[in-house]
């Protein structure tokens, strides 16, 4: 991707939020696709029928408007809707529903692969979780061990 197309904040790793949405996040997937689909932005301005400032706009940090948004998500298959950032009062999604009903919706997965890619994930997630837990009571414990006695 290019710096010209690139959403404000995502050249530094910074993520580029407007009213909830993800724009880099959202862009960079895009990006992804216009190169695996060999073409350019021009050519996608052209098919959705909008203009290449629209597209390039995102590039000086502007959010597209709800139709280009709308052609760019259904031009993609991407769900804008993942790309709303919640708050962090908000109760998270669960990841292994959401994940599952992505596995799911799949047409081209039979159902006992779906069964055992869930498996799968269900295992990793458990991994990870366990060494969450272990990683932070050794820290805990180092913090214990490193102060001082009272005596």
């Amino acid at each position: 991707m290019t710096t010209a197309l690139r959403a404000r904040g995502a050249s530094d790793g910074e993520a580029y939020v407007v009213r909830g949405f993800n724009v880099s996040a959202f862009f960079e997937v895009v990006a992804e696709l216009v190169a695996a689909r060999n073409t350019n932005w021009k050519a996608l301005a052209k098919e959705l029928g909008v203009s290449p400032s629209t597209l390039s706009r995102r590039g000086r940090g502007r959010c597209p408007d709800a139709a280009t948004l709308a052609g760019l998500s259904a031009w993609a298959g991407l769900n804008p809707a993942d790309f709303v950032v919640a708050s962090q009062s908000r109760a998270t999604t669960n990841s292994l529903a959401a994940i599952s009903g992505v596995l799911r919706s799949d047409p081209c997965l039979a159902p006992n692969a779906v069964q055992a890619l869930e498996t799968i994930i269900r295992v990793a997630y458990a991994s990870m979780e366990r060494s969450r837990r272990a990683n932070a009571g050794g820290e805990r414990a180092v913090e214990l061990t490193a102060q001082p006695h009272e005596g």
